[in-house]
């Protein structure tokens, strides 16, 4: 994956090679067969012969405001799969999905919290192992479910993070101000288009959901599948990053917390359980969370 992320960037092609180049000066070249993404703020240009080369060798092409994706681009030869749109319309297992969802992030929400449970006592955890016992019988319940056990998780991260910090606690993304928010936002803007071109990939329809209701535009079935993968491939990498190099998200220079990011991806494992959830729908198999380790 590369990531272009410097004011006035220009990415076009030289030779069959893919190249970045600001204000004349070349800074990298690639061949396309060494990339599976190329993920760009808006504030840099792209050529169409870039479309074209990254569309010939599976590239994706993802385009971000900040932290927010704002755009994909899926070739045109495209078709996804009739059989499973068919089966995740018709589906009556929603309310067992939704919470196969839920269950999936707080059991691993769970674990990252057992690797500093010494540092704040084991109470956080016998409330959230309580919510693992419950059984709800409708997407409601298991999203009040979900909403108290974040509740109580996140005020468990909060006693993690290093007072210089000014962590509050999660706030949301226009409320976001002390430097672990921010990160966080933006590990879940990568975790939102790696998920989504799982999604994608695994011939599903992006926007119905099980767990997140349906929303003209709002990919609801990419915010379904992200919920597992949220604590272990960005929440547990930047409460490491914060307590061992809090300074590396104070510097105004996002290329240490990206290199973090990057390197705690496990893309192949988000791809895995949207092929899993598209299997569940087409023969009625258990859909089984992602667990981490």
């Amino acid at each position: 994956m590369a990531f272009v992320d410097e004011w006035g960037a220009f990415v076009g092609t030289k030779d069959g090679l893919i190249t970045c180049s600001v204000k004349g000066t070349l800074k990298w070249a690639v061949s396309p067969v060494e990339l599976d993404a190329l993920v760009f703020q808006v504030t840099a240009a792209v050529s169409t012969e870039v479309v074209k080369l990254a569309n010939e060798h599976g590239v994706d092409l993802v385009f971000m405001d900040h932290d927010e994706p704002v755009a994909r681009v899926v070739g045109a030869k495209f078709g996804g799969s009739p059989k499973v749109w068919v089966a995740q319309l018709r589906t009556k297992r929603s309310a067992e999905l939704a919470w196969s969802f839920v269950r999936g992030k707080v059991r691993n929400q769970l674990t990252t919290l057992r690797y500093y449970q010494r540092k704040y006592g084991g109470l956080e955890l016998e409330a959230m192992e309580r919510t693992l016992e419950a059984s709800p019988s409708s997407r409601e319940e298991a999203m009040q479910l979900e909403a108290a056990a974040a509740k109580v998780y996140w005020l468990a991260v909060k006693k993690l993070i290093p007072p210089s910090l000014k962590f509050p606690g999660r706030r949301f993304k226009r409320r976001a101000e002390d430097p672990f928010n921010v990160a966080l936002n933006i590990g879940y803007g990568l975790l939102r288009a790696w998920t989504w071109r799982a999604v994608v990939v695994a011939g599903l329809l992006p926007y119905v959901g099980f767990l997140h209701k349906y929303r003209p535009g709002r990919p609801s079935l990419v915010f379904d599948l992200m919920e597992e993968f949220r604590s272990p491939l960005v929440d547990r990498p930047l409460i490491a990053l914060a307590r061992t190099k809090p300074e590396d998200l104070t510097s105004g220079d996002r290329k240490p917390l990206l290199r973090v990011l990057l390197e705690s991806v496990r893309r192949e494992d988000v791809l895995h359980q949207a092929r899993k959830l598209a299997r569940c729908l087409l023969d009625g198999s258990p859909y089984t969370p992602y667990v981490a380790k």
